[in-house]
């Protein structure tokens, strides 16, 4: 809408500019011919020819400049015609919109407000009680007899025991510790007292921490000591078999490696801070052997 406004704003003023250059070039012809009618008379023949092509070249431009003129009057009018169409659609446009958000209000009401039709400011008149907000206007009149009565009452509260937000799992092993008296010997009679039940306290979360320790695998080796004193026979050795280690010439265990890559992959403990970890726990090492071990251990 703004556009077109403009546009025809725009349109207007160069109608006013090509109207006064008009007049300018009337003005200028009118001029013109007065010289020429008193050269003519000053003048012989040949320039009188050279005055008729000058009045011919002035009415040519006179003819231009009303095409010019007649053509943007033809644009204004369908600029005005284009404005009067636009804010048609304007007008039916504001209409919808108004109509939307009186539906809108009706529907937010319906869903987000009171939903009881009684309240303090539906009166016949449109207008506010000034006595509802007082309970005194409304309440009868209390008699003597009335104002001397007391009424008791007990209220009864439930107690609501709190949820624990701790626990530990089913899967957890167990440990439990028996408290039993220092004496058992009844103070009256001085007779032995048997135990007649036992109540579960409380419960509580032990932790144990990981240790560090040095496993040496040992060989041994063994000898038939017949068949060594017999020149005969030959000698008999057998020999215990280590188990292959995860990772050749290293001192990774399989609980090493477990735990290098759980702090890895699932708590997302960068190796140079676990070679600290490492250190603390006796395993002097560095983040190059660990990312070692751990490229090692994902292609064995």
């Amino acid at each position: 809408m703004k556009g077109y406004l403009f546009s025809s704003q725009k349109l207007f003023n160069h109608r006013q500019k090509a109207r006064s250059k008009f007049v300018q070039v009337v003005i200028f012809t009118f001029l013109s011919l007065f010289e020429l009618i008193i050269i003519e008379r000053t003048k012989p023949n040949d320039e009188r020819k050279v005055v008729n092509d000058v009045a011919n070249v002035s009415s040519k431009n006179e003819n231009q400049s009303e095409k010019l003129i007649r053509l943007l009057e033809e644009q204004l009018t369908h600029t005005n015609q284009q404005n009067k169409e636009l804010s048609k659609k304007l007008d039916q446009s504001l209409k919808q919109i108004e109509s939307l958000t009186q539906q809108l209000q009706h529907l937010t009401k319906l869903l987000y407000g009171s939903k009881t039709e009684k309240t303090k400011y539906n009166t016949p008149d449109g207008q506010v009680s000034l006595f509802d907000d007082d309970p005194s206007f409304s309440e009868s009149e209390h008699t003597e007899e009335q104002s001397q009565q007391t009424i008791s009452y007990t209220v009864v509260r439930n107690i609501h025991k709190k949820k624990r937000n701790d626990s530990l799992r089913d899967d957890v092993e167990v440990e439990a510790i028996h408290h039993h008296p220092e004496n058992i010997i009844c103070d009256c009679c001085q007779h032995q007292m048997v135990e007649m039940g036992g109540t579960l306290v409380r419960e509580e979360a032990k932790f144990i921490p990981a240790k560090m320790m040095k496993v040496q695998h040992i060989e041994h080796a063994y000898e038939c000591k017949n068949c060594k004193g017999d020149a005969f026979q030959k000698a008999h050795i057998k020999r215990g078999k280590v188990p292959q280690p995860p990772i050749h010439r290293s001192i990774a265990s399989p609980s090493v490696l477990a735990k290098v890559m759980y702090d890895k992959f699932l708590q997302y403990l960068p190796l140079y801070r676990q070679v600290k970890e490492w250190e603390r726990f006796g395993l002097n090492t560095n983040d190059k052997n660990l990312s070692n071990w751990v490229i090692r251990a994902s292609h064995d």
